[in-house]
C-alpha cells in the first residue's frame, strides 16, 4: 500500500454487497468498489455513503473501505446522502452521478440542491463524476424512444442539458471518462474508466466446458444489463448473418430501470433465442468465466453516452473488441476495431471465425489502452486532482 496520499475521501454512490466487486443494480456500483479500493491502496482514507441494503448493517468495513448505508432511492436520496457525507468531515466528497441512478426523474432536483447547500466555511471540496454525458443536439425522438425516457424530446433535452450545465457550477471539479464527453461539460477533466487486474484467469477450454459452449465456434460476447440503448439488435442481426460459425452470448439481466415496466429483455429473448444465448443475470463469480471463454467482445452502442464497463473488462482479460463506429470514436479506439452496421459486423465475425489469427490483429489495436487505464493509475489521477483542490 502506498502512503504518499493521506486524503480523506467520501464517495457517494451505489456499492455492491461486502466482499463483492461485480454486483448491485448498476455498473456504477462495480466502478465504485474498484475506485474505493484503489484509492485506499494508494493510501487514502475512504468512506462510501451508499444506499441502504436490507442484508447489510448501516456501517461496515470492506477491506480498507468504510461503507455507510445511509439513504434510500427517491426525491430525498441525494440531500440525505450529502448530509451523511458531510458528517464524515472528509476533505473531498465525490459523487458518482448518472441521470436515473438515485431514483429516477424525481431524484434529479435533489442533486443540485444538495450540491448547493454547502456549509460556511466549507470543510470539504465537492467532485462529481458524470458517468453519462449526452450531446444535447442528439436528444431527439429516436433518443427518447431508445432510452425509454417517457417524456417529450424537448422536455428531455431541456432537463439533461440543464443538468450538464449546472453540475459544474456547483462543484469544485467534474470528471468524465472520455475526452469526447468533456466538450459537453464545462471545465470537465477526463479520467478514464479503470481496468481491473483479474484475480484469476481461467483456461479458455475449461471455461467453455463449464459454460456449455461449443469449443469449435467463435464466441462473441455482449456483457452487461440489457437495455435498448446498447444496440443488442445489431449484434443479433450480425450473428444471423455470420451463421453457425459464430455463437453469440448476451450475458446480463434486464436493466433495473426497465424491470416490470417494458419487458425489454423478455421480448428480446423470446424473439431471438434461436440465434443468441441469453444467460440472465451473471453472478459475480462467473464474470471471469465468461470473459475467459469469449473470443471477442461486442460494443454495438448506436448513441454512446458513457464509457463501457464491458470494454474495461475486455481489456482486463485481454479479449479483442469490436465496437460501433460511434462507440469507437467515443472511447478512442482505432478504426480497425469499428463496424458500421449489422452487415459489416456479420462479415467481420465470419472472417474471425474462419481466420483465428485475425483475433490477434484486433488485440493489438487496444494494447496501449490497458496500461494507461489500470485502477492504480486511475486512482493516482483522482488523488492528484483531490490534492490540488484541497491545497
Amino acid at each position: 500500500m502506498s502512503t504518499e496520499h493521506s486524503t480523506d475521501v467520501c464517495l457517494i454512490a451505489p456499492y455492491p454487497s461486502l466482499g463483492i466487486v461485480h454486483g448491485g443494480a448498476s455498473g456504477v456500483a462495480s466502478y465504485t468498489a474498484n475506485l474505493a479500493r484503489a484509492l485506499a491502496d494508494e493510501g487514502a482514507r475512504v468512506t462510501v455513503v451508499a444506499p441502504e441494503l436490507s442484508s447489510e448493517p448501516p456501517v461496515a468495513t470492506d477491506g480498507d473501505v468504510q461503507v455507510v448505508r445511509a439513504f434510500r432511492a427517491g426525491p430525498r436520496a441525494l440531500p440525505t446522502a450529502m448530509a451523511a457525507a458531510r458528517a464524515t468531515r472528509a476533505g473531498v466528497i465525490h459523487l458518482q452521478h448518472e441521470l436515473f441512478l438515485y431514483g429516477g426523474p424525481s431524484a434529479m432536483p435533489g442533486l443540485l440542491s444538495a450540491l448547493r447547500n454547502r456549509r460556511r466555511p466549507r470543510v470539504s471540496r465537492q467532485v462529481v463524476t458524470m458517468h453519462q454525458v449526452v450531446d444535447p443536439r442528439a436528444i431527439d425522438r429516436d433518443f427518447v424512444r431508445l432510452h425509454r425516457i417517457g417524456v417529450p424530446q424537448q422536455a428531455a433535452r431541456l432537463a439533461i442539458s440543464t443538468m450538464q450545465r449546472s453540475i459544474p457550477s456547483v462543484s469544485d471539479a467534474v470528471i468524465v471518462h472520455e475526452p469526447a464527453f468533456a466538450q459537453h461539460v464545462p471545465n470537465a477533466v477526463a479520467v478514464p474508466h479503470g481496468v481491473e487486474t483479474p484475480a484469476t484467469s481461467l483456461d479458455r477450454a475449461q471455461a467453455r466446458l463449464e459454460l456449455g459452449l461449443d469449443p469449435q465456434r467463435l464466441v462473441a460476447l455482449c456483457f452487461g444489463f440489457l437495455a435498448p440503448y446498447k444496440g443488442l439488435e445489431t449484434a443479433i442481426g450480425a450473428a444471423r448473418i455470420a451463421g453457425d460459425d459464430v455463437q453469440l452470448v448476451i450475458a446480463g439481466g434486464e436493466h433495473p430501470r426497465l424491470e416490470r415496466r417494458h419487458g425489454y429483455a423478455a421480448a428480446l429473448r423470446q424473439t431471438h433465442h434461436d440465434v443468441a444465448r441469453f444467460t440472465g443475470f451473471v453472478d459475480h463469480d462467473d464474470v471471469a468465466r465468461w470473459f475467459c471463454a469469449a473470443d471477442v467482445v461486442l460494443l454495438p452502442y448506436p448513441m454512446p453516452h458513457a464509457s463501457s464497463g464491458a470494454l474495461a473488462l475486455a481489456l482486463a482479460y485481454d479479449v479483442p473488441v469490436l465496437a460501433s463506429a460511434p462507440m469507437a470514436r467515443t472511447c478512442g479506439l482505432p478504426a480497425t476495431l469499428a463496424f458500421n452496421n449489422a452487415d459489416d459486423l456479420g462479415a467481420r465475425l465470419q472472417r474471425l471465425a474462419r481466420k483465428p489469427g485475425a483475433l490477434d490483429e484486433l488485440r493489438v489495436g487496444v494494447a496501449g489502452l490497458r496500461a494507461e487505464r489500470t485502477w492504480d493509475a486511475v486512482a493516482r489521477r483522482h488523488l492528484d486532482l483531490y490534492a490540488g483542490l484541497v491545497a
